[in-house]
């Protein structure tokens, strides 16, 4: 597991709620969170390559699977993610055409920040 992925995981407020298929995680970044580095000196702001890699390691709790990154459908960035926000990241995955569709929702209380859809593949396990 890479650094950037277990400071995501450290930085999860409370377990992942998993429904069939489905799964919620909230997670709150401090200014000193990895991620924020660089982006942008003196306002930070949570990079949507991240925002698609929280959804990843989401995605991976409610398959129970790791997974790769193939493609993003439908992207929309509508509000900018700061240090202390609350982050509720839902995923509703779906099989189809041999890859994992997973529908993304980040919401910061009754905010939505941003949608998206991940194509993910399940990693090959050798």
């Amino acid at each position: 597991m890479n650094r950037m992925r277990k400071a995501i995981i450290a930085s999860a407020v409370g377990p992942v709620e998993l429904a069939e298929g489905s799964g919620k995680q909230s997670f709150s970044f401090d200014e000193t969170f990895l991620g924020f580095a660089g982006h942008f000196p003196g306002y930070p702001i949570l990079p949507g390559v991240l925002q698609n890699l929280l959804a990843q390691v989401v995605s991976e709790q409610v398959i129970s699977d790791p997974v790769e990154f193939r493609a993003i459908q439908r992207a929309k960035f509508s509000r900018q993610l700061r240090p202390g926000d609350q982050i509720e990241v839902e995923v509703i995955c779906r099989d189809k055409e041999g890859a994992l569709y997973c529908a993304t929702k980040m919401r910061v209380g009754s905010e939505e920040a941003s949608s998206f859809t991940l194509i993910l593949e399940k990693k090959a396990t050798t």
